[in-house]
């Protein structure tokens, strides 16, 4: 298993790490990140993460904020949150983000090591190493890009570009990945994607939708544009698809 530590100080997280190897055998690797853009790049080259400390307070992204992401990748790991802060408001917005644990900087040794036996003993648990069997095995940033996909599709500037920039990768490196774990390119997996919600909606039989505002639904403003796409990747007009359906 592996473990990262999320923290902008080094000295602490050396500090930490040998703290955590000498108290459990449990973790294969135990790696160190500084800012949340070296986490979304490393979580992606390496193994799996099945337990994160993260740092409140990070030189480029709330802590909080990057918990999300994080989560959107590595929904089944465990997070625990590290503050020098003894916020209630951050308390409570961690709770939300549902994480395993709160620590307040300066750790003490004692709940550090009960910390550690409680994530050994939720780590080892039947019930989670036979759930953890059943996941897929699939890139994480791959994951993340999908998601962003399907809740944003109908965004018109939904693009490559700008979904790397929120992960924090290299557009071509992005790429790259979605065709090694996918067999298809980004524009190529969203067009998919936008072509299969389209046929769901030519399909509604309670609300009908004219072909324009399926297009708009879908990312395509522009009904042109967006019928000849839909031909090419189906053999058939949205139209024609639609009588088709109800024939």
């Amino acid at each position: 298993m592996n473990l990262l530590i999320i923290d902008d100080e080094p000295i602490f997280s050396k500090g930490f790490k040998k703290v955590i190897e000498k108290n459990t055998t449990l973790f294969t690797s135990i790696f160190i990140a500084a800012t949340a853009k070296d986490v979304l790049t490393l979580i992606d080259e390496k193994e799996k993460i099945d337990v994160f400390f993260v740092d409140i307070n990070l030189p480029d992204m709330n802590g909080l904020d990057l918990i999300k992401k994080i989560k959107v990748i590595y929904p089944e790991s465990l997070i625990v949150v590290i503050s020098g802060y003894n916020d209630f408001n951050y308390a409570r917005q961690a709770i939300h983000l549902k994480v395993f644990d709160y620590l307040l900087k300066p750790l003490a040794p004692s709940d550090v090591k009960h910390l550690l036996h409680k994530i050994e003993e939720e780590l080892t648990s039947e019930k989670r190493i036979s759930k953890n069997e059943e996941l897929p095995l699939v890139s994480p940033l791959c994951v993340s890009v999908i998601n962003i996909i399907k809740e944003h599709y109908a965004n018109k500037d939904l693009n490559l570009t700008n979904v790397s920039n929120q992960l924090f990768v290299d557009s071509s490196y992005l790429s790259k990945q979605m065709k090694k774990y996918t067999g298809k390119s980004f524009n190529d997996y969203l067009t998919h994607y936008r072509i299969e919600k389209a046929k769901e909606l030519l399909s509604q039989t309670v609300i009908h939708y004219n072909i324009q505002e399926i297009g708009e639904r879908v990312g395509y403003p522009n009904p042109h544009y967006f019928s000849r796409l839909f031909k090419q990747h189906t053999q058939l007009t949205p139209s024609q698809f639609r009588t088709n359906f109800y024939q």
